[in-house]
Formats: C-alpha cells, sequence, structure tokens
C-alpha cells in the first residue's frame, strides 16, 4: 500500500501545473462548503437563540389558545397556575433541566396618552422582569454577545414598557428620549388635556397612593375576566424596539402583578395564558416535552405543549430556506469537484497509454492499474481537502474575531456575524470525507478504461 501511494504522489506530481489547479479546485470547494455552511448554521443559530430567549423552548397553554386566543387571550388562561409550575418544577425528570420557568399573561387592551388626545390598541404582556432577564442570557451556541436585560425594573410594580411603534403613535418619542423615533405632531383638540373621569377613578382604583410614581404615565384599558372594562395607570420606563416592525407597532410590556390585577382585580385569584419553560440545553427539550405531555394527560389538564419552533414558524422557514441553499451549493461543488478529478485522471490516463501497455506487458495485472489510478485520486483528494480545511479553519478564526453583527428575526439583541465550524465538527468531518469520496469516485471511471487498454493497443498508441 505504502508503495503504491509513493508511486501515485511521483505520478501526481509529473504535471504539476494540471494537478495544482486541480487542488486548488478542490481547496475551493472544500473552504467554500465550510464557510457557507458555518455561516448557515450560525444565522439558524442565531434565530433559534432570539426566539428561546424570547418564549423559552416550550409554552404550557390551553388547548387551542394558539390558534384560537388571539383574539381573546383571557377565554383561555391557565388558573391554578401557580399549582402547575410547582408541580413541573418539583418533577424529577424535569427540574434538573430546568433553566427558568415563569408564567406569561396576555392581554388586549388600548393604552391611552390622552394629554395629548392619543390612543392605540396594544397587545399586553404581564411577566416576571427577573425571570425574562435571566432567560435573555440563554447562550448555548457560545455566541460573544451581551443581551440587554428587560426595560421594566425587577422591583418596580408601577412601570411600563412600549414597543417603538407604540411610543410614535402615541406621541411620546420625544418624552422618553426614545432615538430613532420622531413625534408625530398633531392639534391638540379642545378639552382633551386630560383622561375622561370615568377612566380615572377605574385607574385609581386599582393602585394605592403609593404606587404612583411621578413620570410619564399611561393608562391602559382593557377587559376583565367578568367582561367590564378596567384600567391601569403606570409609568412608562423605556421604549424599545423588538426587531419587527408589527410587533414594535402593538407591543406593551407590564409586570405579572400588574396585568393580573388589571384582568383578574386584586381580590381574585390570578392566572396566566401561558407557562415557559427555558432549559439547559437543546438536547433536553424531547424529554421534557415527553414528559410534560405525561404529565398533563395523567391528571387530565386541558392544556397542550408547544415548542419553539411551532410558536413562531418563521423560524423553521428561515432553517429550511438556508439548508436548501446551503444543499444547492454543496450540490454545484459536488459537480465540480467530480468533473475537475475526472478531466486530471482522464487525461493523465491518455497521456500514460504507452506506459500502461508497457507495465501490463511487464506481467502487471489489470488491477494494479486501477489501484494506481484510484490511489492518485485518492491522493489528490486528500492533499486538496485537507488543505481546504486548514485555511477555512483560519479564514473562521478571523470572521469571528472581526466583530461583525446582525440582528435575527424576532430577536432583540443584535448577535455577532460569526461562522459556526469549529462547533460543527460533524460537518467539518463530512465534508473532508465527501469531497475525498468524490475524488475516489471521479477516478473510477479513468481507472476503469486505463486497466481495459489492450496490451497492444496501448503499445501502439502515439
Amino acid at each position: 500500500m505504502i508503495t503504491t501511494l509513493f508511486i501515485a504522489l511521483r505520478n501526481v506530481l509529473r504535471n504539476r501545473r494540471r494537478t495544482l489547479v486541480t487542488l486548488i479546485t478542490l481547496a475551493i470547494g472544500e473552504i467554500a462548503l465550510l464557510i457557507f455552511g458555518g455561516y448557515s448554521n450560525a444565522v439558524v443559530h442565531g434565530v433559534e437563540t432570539g426566539v428561546i430567549r424570547q418564549a423559552g423552548h416550550l409554552q404550557v397553554q390551553r388547548k387551542n389558545y394558539f390558534l384560537l386566543g388571539a383574539g381573546s387571550p383571557v377565554d383561555y388562561s391557565i388558573a391554578d397556575y401557580e399549582s402547575l409550575v410547582q408541580l413541573i418544577r418539583n418533577d424529577p425528570d424535569i427540574g434538573p433541566h430546568l433553566r427558568v420557568i415563569t408564567p406569561l399573561l396576555q392581554v388586549q387592551g388600548i393604552a391611552g396618552n390622552f394629554s395629548d388626545n392619543m390612543t392605540r390598541t396594544v397587545n399586553g404582556y404581564g411577566y416576571i422582569p427577573r425571570d425574562q432577564n435571566v432567560m435573555r442570557h440563554w447562550n448555548e451556541y457560545g455566541f460573544p454577545d451581551n443581551p440587554r436585560n428587560v426595560p421594566l425594573p425587577e422591583d418596580d410594580k408601577d412601570s411600563m414598557s412600549l414597543g417603538v411603534g407604540v411610543a410614535r403613535a402615541l406621541n411620546l418619542c420625544s418624552k422618553l428620549k426614545v432615538p430613532n423615533c420622531q413625534d408625530i405632531p398633531r392639534k391638540q383638540k379642545q378639552g382633551g388635556a386630560t383622561a375622561p373621569s370615568d377612566i380615572v377613578d377605574l385607574a385609581e382604583s386599582t393602585q394605592t397612593p403609593s404606587d404612583r410614581r411621578p413620570g410619564v404615565r399611561l393608562d391602559f384599558l382593557a377587559a376583565s375576566a367578568s367582561g367590564a372594562p378596567n384600567v391601569i395607570n403606570a409609568r412608562v420606563v423605556a421604549a424599545e424596539s423588538l426587531g419587527v416592525k408589527e410587533i414594535d407597532d402593538s407591543y406593551l410590556a407590564m409586570p405579572l402583578e400588574m396585568a393580573q390585577a388589571l384582568v383578574y382585580g386584586r381580590d381574585s385569584k390570578p392566572q396566566a395564558t401561558s407557562i415557559i419553560l427555558q432549559l439547559d440545553s437543546m438536547k433536553d427539550l424531547e424529554p421534557v416535552r415527553k414528559r410534560l405531555q405525561t404529565l398533563i394527560s395523567e391528571r387530565n389538564l386541558d392544556l397542550e405543549v408547544l415548542d419553539y419552533a411551532t410558536l413562531f414558524p418563521a423560524y423553521g422557514q428561515i432553517k429550511g430556506l438556508f439548508y436548501s441553499i446551503f444543499g444547492f451549493v454543496s450540490t454545484l461543488i459536488g459537480v465540480v469537484v467530480l468533473f475537475s478529478v475526472a478531466n486530471t485522471m482522464g487525461t493523465s490516463v491518455i497521456e500514460r497509454t504507452v506506459e500502461i501497455g508497457t507495465i501490463r506487458s511487464m506481467g502487471v495485472r489489470w488491477l494494479g492499474i486501477a489501484r494506481q489510478f484510484l490511489a492518485e485520486g485518492f491522493l489528490i483528494g486528500a492533499i486538496g481537502t485537507l488543505s481546504g480545511c486548514v485555511i477555512a479553519l483560519l479564514l473562521a478564526l478571523a470572521i469571528n474575531s472581526a466583530g461583525l453583527t446582525w440582528t435575527p428575526p424576532n430577536s432583540i439583541d443584535k448577535i455577532p456575524l460569526v461562522v459556526h465550524v469549529f462547533n460543527s465538527p460533524l460537518m467539518v468531518i463530512s465534508s473532508v470525507l465527501v469531497l475525498l469520496m468524490l475524488s475516489i469516485l471521479s477516478s473510477v471511471v479513468p481507472a476503469w478504461r486505463a486497466a481495459r487498454i489492450p496490451v497492444v493497443e496501448a503499445l501502439r498508441h502515439v
């Protein structure tokens, strides 16, 4: 075997220019596979990270809430959710894998800046700021980023945050000092400097005097669980961009207790529309999902478990798009490599026809001839792909160190633009093996032709 490889190497170096061109083709193909494949992985992982930081890996919801609850989320709320949270947290098969388990209450209503005669229909979200801050720092894929915390203070019950679009619609850009946000000047209507007295009375009834702090304040009107209107008045602490205009134009966040007081009153037992589970690792998702479904079915609860891919269909679309493009590019590279090596080996067979006849006349069987040409294809493939692999790894290191950033869809934070090659060893190994296999396969036909050339015809070849 060593002798065969040594002879093959000597034959490969006969025409160094042609061999160099083939090696460069293989190296470029390997570089393209690894860099684009690593970029595709980074994009998918970036989108995945952004989604999981917001929505967790899994959510427990009332059945059909995901499909039908948008118009009336309160009708699909989970009663006694605290007991369910405790049950899940204490479960020996789920608890060790939990990073965060937290409730979420979604409510629709109207936000009013009555001093400027501005109102806006919004989707309100009540959450626990401390839990959300922990969720935003999930980083299994090792992105070198520094995610922002939620704007709501962890211990402030008198606060709201808005999407930039909501702040713009309510003429709060200048008051909140929101960058890249401009108020729309409107002529104030007569008698529009204050909120209606009934709304003021409702808002004051939901708060104690100690809750009301100075600052930019906003009224939020929604229907309570009983169907009656209810209002809260809270201090707006910030307006943030959430990366999607449709969300920015309707987003309002508040502490969970405030949302529950708005919907259920201060004296009623609070409920939630979702229970969010963020896990330590992606590999825990399926076992935890199955265990959650078992817990729900054992207790005959009217609940269902949804994963992040179901909650955000755009993730699956983006993943499918990039992997389809990667598959197409890989196919093109494979075809180029196949024809390049085949052309090199075919030309070599033509040039060495007399040599092949001489060797055959000396008693070398056709299998030995074929093995020799296959060894040459193997050497060309090994040298080209391994060289390309080394260059690709160095290039990936340079890209990862450049400090470039981008914002994935449905994400709040910018994600560093990196190439996930080093944390994808399977992709590196498979790309090398595939190109090496293609190099060997492209040598099969020329090797067969060389081995089957009749001795007399080969010796007469000019």
